[in-house]
């Protein structure tokens, strides 16, 4: 795991293990499936665009996340406000194949 992945890991291991009975049961085991993803190998920005995807799904309010949540909120928003070129391509090429589907049919 590289420094980041580490960064990333010991953030969602924080967020894990604070009082979190004010947010969803579902929040807590994804944020145990996160971290179990980026122990597996996969890369650190797949899994904060994970998390990222979880927030709205839990309707969390970020006001209303513990502490140690919140800084978890702060660092995916924070990184993704400073990828590189190259890691915005990347991420918005899977984005792309997926609305051309949906704009021009399936192409099989």
């Amino acid at each position: 795991m590289d420094e980041k992945a580490q960064e990333l890991f010991d953030l969602i291991d924080a967020a894990y293990n604070e009082d979190l009975s004010n947010q969803p049961d579902i929040y807590k085991s994804n944020l145990l499936k996160r971290a179990g993803e980026l122990e597996s190998g996969k890369d650190g920005i797949t899994v904060m665009t994970e998390i990222f995807k979880d927030y709205p799904t839990n309707a969390l309010d970020a006001m209303s996340l513990p502490e140690h949540s919140r800084k978890l909120y702060m660092y995916v928003n924070e990184r993704f406000k400073k990828l590189t070129e190259k890691e915005l391509r990347d991420l918005n090429l899977g984005v792309g194949l997926i609305a051309t589907s949906f704009t021009f049919g399936s192409i099989m």
